[in-house]
């Protein structure tokens, strides 16, 4: 009786975790989807071209710009890498980030490391350029 429960909990325990994981995977797909979409519709560039140019905007709020930048390490294009590298050397150091302030150092690094190293989610965006 006590093994079958167990069985059973433990059963349970795993559907709720993979239940979890893949709304978070369907999350970040969904904001990544979103922060494409409104940089190609911006920039009528693809999806990587135009969040660069999110990036590299004078309009463009620190928040969006951080956002674009974590959206090219999620999508781990190596076609971003160039960009990504001159970014990083042009940031200031910093010992916290605060995305309304300015473009965070820690998120372009964590871009740059997935682009080079891929990361769990990059497959979810093949398709991207036939996103609408």
């Amino acid at each position: 009786m006590i093994k079958r429960t167990l069985l059973i909990v433990s059963l349970l325990g795993l559907f709720i975790i993979s239940v979890i994981f893949l709304y978070s995977l369907y999350l970040i797909r969904k904001d990544v989807k979103t922060a494409c979409l409104k940089a190609k519709t911006a920039y009528q560039k693809d999806c990587v071209e135009s969040l660069i140019q999110v990036i590299q905007s004078g309009e463009s709020s620190y928040r969006e710009k951080n956002t674009a930048v974590w959206a090219l390490g999620q999508i781990a294009d190596k076609k971003a890498l160039p960009f990504l590298s001159i970014l990083e050397a042009s940031l200031p150091k910093q010992e916290r980030c605060t995305y309304d302030e300015f473009i965070c150092t820690y998120e372009v690094q964590k871009a740059i490391k997935w682009c080079t190293q891929g990361n769990v989610t990059s497959w979810m965006y093949r398709n991207r350029e036939s996103w609408k």
